[in-house]
């Protein structure tokens, strides 16, 4: 071995040490020991947990015992207790008891807490020996410990018993929600009420519903039935399709038996192309102003103030010559109709006591609002925009509001979905944008809040064996169990990365040596021959390279950089294993991309694999070279195209890749070529389980260094 081999692999141990000094410690809610030994995998994971040798015995007749008269605090968790225990095939009966009666043993008993320890939509959950009592101060408690109990008894296959336990739990934030836009991509009332059963089992409690947007306003009018009308709408955007008043209080009437408080927005002045086309005049004139008013009473006569207590305005992404004016009087409009207001921050500037929802890709931004006004956090990612799997790590680590804890100001967050390009099959959307896997991550963030303040960790993986990472690496275990007991693998597109290790060497320029590969010589050195460039040891089977760089500043302003990655895994016999593999993914949100590869390649910007110094071969495309956009594409004819599942590398099948005997050397060249590139790796082994479901390879270890 060369002298300078020597030199960078020692330069490769100092930097992972520095990188676990630096890393080494993250501040989470629960000690990882709790996780670990947690004998069900739960999310969010609760805030205090006992767990106890007794174990629960189910008699033949189960029966839910309601305590007092709490019959409509108890109403919705005992609805979903029933549909629960139907699900399982177990028969039960409902008595009711006065508040001195005390109830039989081997009972699920409701109760009301009266205690005043126990936090806003908390509950305590004990299975003991004698029975199941869930304990809360309120309607929300109630159903939170059954979505719980749920989990636990999903993951026990006989459900003759469940683990005993005592669970004292609560949210760090008050709101936490998720929001979807129907105005570009209209979905079915069915299509919604399912989205909603599944977040209310993670414990959201808001549905963010975006009404309206340039290709439509969604809602009925009836004063204004030409918004309705499809010739004003834009056409191959579902321009027939509207929600009725009746299909509104329909949906907001299931979400709240399932404890979900419904926001409809209605996007002013912006993202409104159907106004003028419909009426002849813009939002801000005079007569704009006064037919959204007119819209804003109409609603807010069909749907009552109780079922529907806050609207929000938008004023997001738009310009015009009177926005005080504006928003000062659309805010008037809704506050005469005795609901609260909500807009968009950057947006038009909001007036005193409207909730600011904060959507700007900066973690600090909340700090440096001039307003005192109570504010959501949308910050992160949205769910159209990162690729599928690093999302997951930006949401966990993610600190909502830049707080521990919510108070009156900082009241929560809402993850958000724009699917804005056309989607033909509605059906695909939570495979195209990692809708579960993204929504389950957030909600242990704003269920159990976040002690540290860490934005670092959501754009770089902490270093393998680090506590951060180690804290990661076993939430993607419980998320694993959450996609093999509820979700279908075509609708969960995620696998644990937070395992897998690199050496990454670069960036290399083309100016270095009127080349990139003369400073790299071929695919038969492990790093880089030039100390000058960056060697170092990188975690995680999906890299983004902007931020393991430093940001977009410490990038070349030419785009003409190239990455290489080295890492070794050991096989005792020659075998064929699975992988997902991925370069560049296109944004949901502008098509912008280099496109679909040539036939025999992974990367229509020159990167490729190379397994044993042989290149894997890529696949054999659909559409090879399509789809070149190197420019957002919002307003042009691209984004009326449906994308395809071989788009992205988390909606194709895994690629298959032959191991020999001994040790494995993987290597990879990731090249920059264009100003905009989302410059990404994926590289994660999977195998499949008993339901045909993608699972992580276990018995693959992807590591930097031979050890």
């Amino acid at each position: 071995m060369k002298p300078y081999i020597f030199f960078l692999l020692f330069l490769l141990v100092l930097d992972t040490q520095a990188q676990q000094t630096a890393s080494g410690s993250w501040l989470a809610p629960q000690r990882l020991q709790t996780l670990k030994e947690a004998p069900v995998a739960l999310i969010p994971f609760p805030q205090q947990v006992q767990w106890l040798k007794e174990a629960w015995k189910r008699p033949s007749q189960l029966t839910i015992v309601v305590c007092g008269n709490q019959s409509s605090l108890t109403e919705n968790a005992v609805r979903s207790l029933k549909e629960l225990l139907v699900a399982a095939s177990i028969q039960y009966n409902v008595k009711s008891l006065s508040a001195n009666e005390q109830a039989p043993h081997h009972v699920i008993q409701l109760k009301l807490g009266n205690n005043p320890t126990l936090k806003a939509e908390g509950y305590q959950l004990d299975i003991t020996r004698t029975g199941i009592l869930i304990q809360s101060n309120d309607a929300a408690g109630f159903y939170y410990a059954v979505q719980t109990l749920r989990q636990i008894m999903a993951q026990k296959s006989t459900l003759q018993q469940l683990p005993g336990c005592k669970i004292k739990d609560w949210p760090a934030f008050a709101l936490r929600g998720f929001m979807h836009d129907n105005g570009r991509n209209f979905q079915s009332i069915a299509m919604l009420k399912a989205q909603l059963d599944k977040l209310s089992w993670y414990k959201f409690n808001t549905f963010h519903w975006h009404l309206t947007d340039n290709p439509a306003w969604r809602a009925q009018s009836k004063r204004y039935p030409q918004l309705n009308n499809a010739k004003n709408r834009m056409p191959g955007r579902d321009p027939d399709s509207s929600y009725s008043f009746d299909d509104i209080r329909e949906l907001i009437r299931y979400a709240h038996d399932r404890n979900i408080s419904i926001i409809p927005e209605f996007d002013m002045p912006g993202h409104s192309k159907y106004f003028e086309p419909t009426f002849g005049f813009k939002m801000e004139s005079e007569q704009g102003m006064q037919v959204l008013e007119k819209l804003i009473d109409e609603f807010c006569a069909e749907v009552p103030v109780t079922d529907c207590p806050t609207i929000h305005l938008g004023s997001d992404e738009v310009r015009i010559a009177n926005p005080a004016a504006f928003i000062k009087r659309m805010t008037a409009r809704v506050k005469a109709n005795g609901r609260n207001v909500m807009v968009w921050n950057p947006g038009l500037t909001a007036e005193p006591g409207t909730i600011e929802q904060v959507w700007l890709e900066d973690a600090t931004f909340v700090h440096r609002r001039t307003s005192k006004n109570p504010y959501v956090d949308s910050y992160g990612g949205y769910l159209n925009n990162y690729d599928a799997y690093s999302l997951i790590q930006r949401y966990f680590f993610q600190q909502i509001c830049s707080k521990p804890l919510g108070d009156s100001l900082a009241l929560g967050g809402i993850i958000c979905c724009w699917p804005d390009v056309r989607v033909e099959d509605k059906s695909k959307i939570p495979l195209i944008n990692p809708v579960w896997p993204g929504s389950i991550a957030y909600s242990e963030s704003l269920w159990c809040g976040r002690p540290d303040f860490r934005p670092d960790y959501m754009n770089v993986l902490p270093a393998a064996g680090t506590e951060a990472n180690n804290h990661f690496v076993e939430f993607e275990r419980r998320l694993r169990m959450q996609k093999q007991l509820f979700f279908s693998t075509d609708y969960f597109p995620y696998v644990p990365f937070g395992h897998v290790e690199w050496s990454m060497s670069g960036p290399f320029y083309r100016s270095d040596n009127d080349g990139i590969d003369k400073e790299f010589i071929g695919v038969n050195t492990a790093v880089g021959t030039s100390l000058s460039h960056q060697t170092k040891i990188v975690t995680g089977g999906i890299l983004r390279f902007e931020e393991l760089l430093g940001g977009a500043k410490k990038l070349s302003k030419s785009a003409n950089e190239t990455v290489y990655l080295t890492a070794y895994t050991f096989s005792a016999k020659a075998r064929k294993i699975d992988a997902v593999i991925g370069f560049e993914a296109a944004a949901r949100s502008n098509r912008r991309s280099a496109g679909i590869p040539n036939n025999g390649h992974w990367d229509a910007n020159g990167g490729a694999i190379f397994i044993n110094d042989k290149e894997l071969p890529g696949p054999v495309w659909n559409m090879p070279g399509g789809h070149r956009y190197l420019q957002a594409t919002w307003d042009k004819p691209a984004n009326e195209m449906p994308y395809s599942e071989e788009e992205f590398y988390w909606t194709r099948p895994p690629a298959a890749v032959e191991l020999q005997k001994g040790w494995n050397k993987i290597f990879v060249r990731v090249p920059r070529t264009y100003i905009d590139q989302k410059w990404i790796f994926a590289f994660v082994p999977v195998k499949k389980d008993q339901k045909g479901n993608w699972i992580e390879d276990g018995s693959v270890k992807i590591q930097a260094l031979k050890k």
